[in-house]
């Protein structure tokens, strides 16, 4: 689910790209923040999904694509969804885009056996060109993949893999060519028994200190992304994301408590990506900063 390059230089002729995720080790999307300048797109036929969600601005916007023509006013909340391999053969904004957030996901962003599990044949699942609506939960996803564009948080990229493996199933059963009653959610009860949930949570605490990613999480549950970020929190009652912060908080306790570490060397033993990230993490939980909460200790 790596290697994602996007296709925003080829087709935002008239903006300016803010931030990539690029280079950040995020696997199962691309996230890209923009500001656009009035005028005509270039043409693209997209090599892998694309999702934008206006953040700021409000203006007419024009666009073609799989013989659809859409016209509309867009402002902040509005969704554009433009499939891999649909081409789009003209696009107009008649004004200025201050900020949007573009998300690129797999051309086909579910895997075999994912679809499976929706009970779908893999070769007949389609995504449609459509674009000026609003989506409540797309627009969430969008800001929550923005906010950890522009302010990384401790374990993000856990956090922006589980957001890509709920976008791509979302899409699946709203925007593609099966009905949402076609495609009924898989059932996450049961799917995570007392042994395997117990293998899992093991395992995050014996490699607190290591990158834990949703997909590596999923491939020890013997289940697909999707299916595993559900069934973990219909068991554990918290997404992944949030358990593997907490367990690292409590060790990071644990650690502060004995004295005999630098608090860099506790953020490196708990696993975050700098002594900022645990700063902020372990203030979220605790109410008192690393530094405060040892020298209470005293």
């Amino acid at each position: 689910m790596s290697g994602l390059t996007g296709h925003g230089d080829e087709k935002y002729t008239t903006g300016s790209r803010l931030a990539t995720s690029a280079g950040r080790g995020w696997t199962g999307l691309l996230a890209e923040r923009w500001h656009h300048g009035a005028g005509h797109l270039a043409d693209v036929e997209p090599r892998e999904t694309e999702v934008v969600v206006l953040i700021d601005g409000r203006l007419r916007v024009r666009r073609r694509g799989d013989g659809r023509l859409q016209d509309h006013t867009a402002r902040p909340g509005t969704v554009w969804l433009c499939p891999a391999g649909i081409p789009e053969d003209m696009i107009r904004l008649d004004g200025e885009i201050s900020e949007s957030v573009h998300i690129y996901i797999p051309a086909s962003p579910l895997s075999a056996s994912a679809l499976e599990e929706f009970d779908i044949d893999p070769t007949g699942a389609r995504l449609r060109y459509d674009g000026g609506f609003r989506d409540p939960v797309i627009e969430q996803i969008g800001r929550t993949v923005l906010t950890e564009l522009k302010q990384p948080g401790p374990g993000g990229g856990l956090l922006v893999e589980t957001m890509g493996a709920a976008l791509a199933a979302y899409l699946l059963r709203h925007y593609s060519n099966r009905s949402p009653s076609a495609t009924p959610l898989p059932r996450a009860d049961g799917a995570l028994d007392r042994r395997r949930l117990q293998r899992i949570t093991d395992y995050i605490v014996e490699n607190l200190q290591e990158t834990l990613t949703l997909e590596a999480l999923a491939a020890e549950a013997c289940l697909s992304r999707y299916h595993f970020a559900r069934a973990f929190k219909a068991a554990v009652g918290t997404t992944p994301h949030r358990f593997v912060v907490e367990q690292r908080v409590a060790r990071a306790r644990d650690l502060l408590s004995s004295g005999e570490l630098s608090l860099a060397d506790v953020a490196a033993r708990c696993g975050f990506s700098s002594q900022a990230h645990f700063t902020r993490a372990f203030r979220d939980a605790t109410g008192v900063t690393p530094g405060a909460f040892r020298a209470g200790l005293h």
